[in-house]
């Protein structure tokens, strides 16, 4: 009897060591696939947060305990969900990015990553999202969802993603616009006055995003992507970005004037002129990968000084 007992414990004991060592290699298969993720979209996902920030401040956030507290949550969830929005796209174009020379590279197969770890992660993002919201409140849940439904659309959607053109411009321009309200009704009810000064935010998002197209149009052209550059060319994919740039300036200087934002953005009109000779420097440099990423680095610049004058009383 006693040797029948110490071979069941000896077998208990191989099976909890074989539990342990598979949990072990999972997790480090998962803690490798988000280091992954986080080198190669952590910058992007840390820029995007502006906008609820700027949301916040020009709704009216105060500096009490519970406001910043909820503006913490506010953050994280946005952190989150833009992680998100980014992972299921990798998800998603996971095929399309293996025969794109620029981003073959950096897909998560090549390091042996799997798919279902990527799915894996991008739920637990998503779920992670809704959980910091739902300590925020109903409208940080509700715009959240709308993120992440137009994120879905976009990334997956062969009627109106990325293959669409226009339709996905479209698409940028109202997941900017809903990134700023889910700050602005952080301490404030959405109103008229945030809808007009969250289209300013949806347009440079939708114009940042034509830039992309222009920027991946050689990747987009061999995988049959659909996008407005592939579709109409990369010069009218380009000033296509300009003119709705053009329009974003506009805004601004009108909300300005009307006094909804700080009159000093009345002088942010004078960037304008700036962004119009930066952009036909790039149409002469020839608008490829590179040009296209000069633009951007310049473009979000001028929109970065923007937003520290938006922060002015």
């Amino acid at each position: 009897m006693a040797p029948a007992l110490r071979s069941s414990s000896c077998r208990n004991r191989t099976a909890s060591s074989a539990i342990t060592m598979t949990s072990q290699s999972s997790f480090r298969q998962y803690a490798r696939a988000i280091q992954h993720l986080a080198s190669t979209r952590s910058l992007e996902v840390l820029v995007l947060q502006a906008s609820p920030i700027l949301g916040g401040f020009l709704g009216g956030f105060s500096l009490n305990r519970p406001g910043v507290i909820r503006l913490g949550f506010l953050l994280i969830g946005s952190l989150a969900l833009t992680a998100h929005v980014f992972v299921f796209n990798d998800w998603a174009g996971h095929s399309s990015d293996i025969r794109d020379p620029r981003r073959s590279t950096r897909v998560f197969a090549r390091l042996s990553i799997s798919r279902r770890q990527v799915a894996c992660v991008a739920t637990a993002l998503l779920i992670f999202a809704n959980v910091a919201f739902v300590a925020v409140g109903r409208p940080a849940v509700l715009l959240g969802a709308a993120i992440a439904a137009l994120s879905v659309l976009y990334s997956s959607s062969p009627r109106f993603g990325k293959s669409t053109p226009i339709v996905a411009s479209i698409n940028h321009l109202l997941g900017g616009a809903l990134h700023f309200l889910l700050g602005y009704t952080l301490s404030h009810p959405l109103d008229a006055r945030g809808l007009m000064i969250s289209l300013f935010f949806g347009l440079v998002f939708g114009a940042g995003h034509l830039n992309q197209e222009v920027r991946d149009y050689e990747g987009d052209l061999l995988n049959g992507i659909r996008t407005s550059a592939v579709m109409f060319g990369r010069r009218r994919a380009f000033l296509a970005s300009l003119f709705t740039f053009t329009a974003a300036y506009a805004i601004l200087a009108g909300l300005a004037a009307l006094g909804i934002l700080p009159r000093l953005l009345l002088w942010s009109i004078v960037l304008w002129p700036l962004h119009v000779a930066w952009s036909l420097r790039a149409l002469r440099r020839g608008l490829g990968f590179e040009t296209a990423l000069w633009m951007q680095r310049r473009y979000r610049l001028l929109f970065a000084l923007i937003g520290l004058a938006m922060l002015a009383r």
